[in-house]
């Protein structure tokens, strides 16, 4: 049986849709934090939040923020929600 090797990648974006349940991609987030991922960013459109994931810290979550910046996983990156809110 073939598999597919264990990795992960550096970075995870998910965008919450109105059927997702809020503690599921939360679930999700916190796996692939646990699995490698150095960044992750829950965006959550209908709530106007962003929850931001790293390794061995606190989950950050910020209220319709205009903008979220990739750190050291993504140097230089700027993501716009202005299109999101």
């Amino acid at each position: 049986m073939k598999q597919f090797p264990p990795i992960c990648p550096d970075f995870v974006v998910e965008l919450m849709s109105p059927s997702d349940r809020l503690k599921d991609i939360q679930d999700k987030m916190k796996e692939y934090i646990n699995n490698g991922a150095r960044l992750g960013w829950l965006i959550a459109p209908g709530m106007r939040r962003v929850e931001i994931y790293r390794p061995q810290q606190a989950v950050e979550v910020l209220e319709a923020p205009a903008t979220l910046s990739g750190d050291d996983v993504l140097p230089g990156f700027i993501l716009n929600l202005s299109s999101i809110w």
